[in-house]
């Protein structure tokens, strides 16, 4: 199994250690005026992915991103991207961006707290501000970054009869990064030089299942990613690198593998990676300081940290709905509080919708993205987290987060060791920094039995114990701002 890196990168990225691990990387960017992107972002990972609907400003801010370093002096094959490479005036397009437009970019520096700010402006009918850029190789992975030979007609094709092979080029590893991703075997992944008269390009390979082909006959996922790959293993160290929905054309358990390899090369050659993306999958897969979700309103763009967009969408369908949506922190907290109203009022269950956003700042940012949309929304956070009764930020009953009380409870243990066999006293004795997130999985794979059975009978004989007069005060604010 490819090894888990996603704290590891974080620990590398916090500001004593960003310039030493990734260079002179991007801490924020600051966009006005670009197709009526108005926006500020920070990244507060090495890996960032940018969601939102249609039109939000992802590929404007990934493109922008990509202006704001000359290229590497040492590297003859490093790339330069200039705003009008993105950004092209015609008469189809006369203003893409306002005549006042500019972008000012914030540089990481040897000096933990301090930024270099440069800002890249319009002067008349030129682009001012670049002299002072840092130098950095920068790689832009767009939809045409792989577009299949056989569809661009390439010398490989039409003159398959007349080729000849040249130069093989490998890639270290490339074979066991693409097998983790696509969940297949690889024996070998490299590239090959071809040649027709004074004509030259050159083709991907693949060995697998005893046999060698090349990506004239491979699929567009399967293609794309070994281009991607290659990309990535080639390109300088500390390289920014802005992907365009990698997700397309991969399957759901690849979308995932993909972000693990990305912290992986991140963690390895520290490249900071910027990525749009639609993909829940791939939302999940990174942190929540990774995540943010771009919401566009007439005057700006907005930046909620945190956040997948696939959890607003299913917020938002049940606001259309005329539901109330409560945002709760996971799926437990979801589950125990679904059972608390249940039994104080099993009306206001087919009022409401209640919603796993992920941590605190998700919550909190998820609920602001859903007011801001329109809909009637509030949070309940786990106990250990500040109630903000006027912001209708409210706590769940107790002192702890919910699964520690639950599972804390004696009658709970009695329960699951009379019912499931299972010792939750020893369990507890054995691992007591065990995280309590983890826990109803644990016990149901050691069980053998569906989490969410087991989740929900553990959690009605804790209220079972605890009595109605427990959560009445939480209820009480539920129902009030529900009605």
């Amino acid at each position: 199994m490819m090894a888990d890196f996603r704290k590891s990168i974080g620990e590398q990225f916090r500001a004593s250690h960003r310039f030493s691990n990734f260079g002179p990387c991007l801490n924020r960017v600051k966009i006005n005026g670009f197709r009526g992107v108005e926006a500020e972002i920070q990244f507060d990972y090495p890996i960032t992915a940018l969601t939102g609907f249609n039109g939000a400003g992802k590929s404007t801010i990934g493109q922008l991103v990509l202006c704001g370093y000359k290229k590497l002096s040492s590297s003859g094959l490093s790339k330069r991207y200039y705003v009008k490479d993105f950004f092209p005036v015609s008469v189809a397009d006369p203003n893409p961006f306002r005549a006042d437009s500019s972008i000012t970019y914030f540089y990481q520096t040897d000096k933990p707290d301090v930024s270099q700010e440069l800002t890249v402006s319009r002067a008349q009918k030129e682009w001012s501000g670049y002299k002072r850029q840092p130098e950095r190789n920068a790689e832009y992975v767009g939809f045409t970054v792989y577009i299949p030979k056989v569809e661009r007609k390439d010398l490989s094709i039409y003159k398959a009869s007349t080729l000849t092979l040249t130069d093989k080029r490998e890639i270290e590893r490339a074979a066991e990064y693409v097998s983790r991703i696509l969940g297949s075997p690889y024996d070998e992944v490299f590239f090959q030089g071809v040649a027709v008269q004074k004509r030259s390009s050159e083709l991907g390979f693949a060995k697998r299942f005893g046999s060698q082909y090349s990506e004239n006959n491979m699929g567009f996922g399967e293609g794309r990613l070994v281009h991607i790959v290659r990309l990535l293993e080639n390109c300088p160290e500390k390289s920014l690198i802005v992907l365009e929905e990698p997700e397309t054309s991969l399957h759901e358990y690849a979308q995932y593998e993909f972000v693990k390899y990305l912290t992986e090369v991140a963690h390895r050659r520290h490249h900071q990676i910027i990525m749009s993306t639609h993909s829940g999958i791939m939302m999940d897969a990174l942190p929540p300081e990774g995540r943010k979700l771009l919401v566009r309103n007439e005057a700006s763009v907005r930046v909620f940290d945190n956040v997948s967009s696939t959890r607003i969408r299913t917020a938002l369908s049940a606001g259309e709905r005329g539901h109330t949506i409560i945002c709760v922190e996971d799926k437990f907290a979801q589950s125990f509080l679904r059972e608390i109203l249940r039994r104080f009022d099993h009306g206001i269950l087919s009022c409401v919708e209640i919603l796993p956003c992920g941590d605190v700042k998700a919550v909190k940012s998820a609920t602001a993205v859903i007011r801001e949309s329109g809909k009637d929304a509030f949070a309940v956070l786990d106990a250990d987290q500040n109630a903000d009764q006027a912001n209708r930020m409210f706590t769940l009953p107790g002192s702890m987060p919910p699964e520690r009380e639950v599972f804390g409870s004696q009658s709970v243990r009695y329960y699951l060791l009379k019912n499931y066999g299972f010792d939750y006293s020893a369990f507890q004795a054995a691992h007591p920094s065990f995280d309590h997130h983890k826990i109803a999985e644990y016990i149901s794979e050691k069980v053998s039995f569906s989490r969410e059975v087991l989740e929900s009978d553990c959690i009605r004989a804790f209220l079972d114990e605890k009595g109605a007069d427990w959560y009445l005060p939480l209820c009480t604010d539920i129902k009030r701002s529900v009605s």
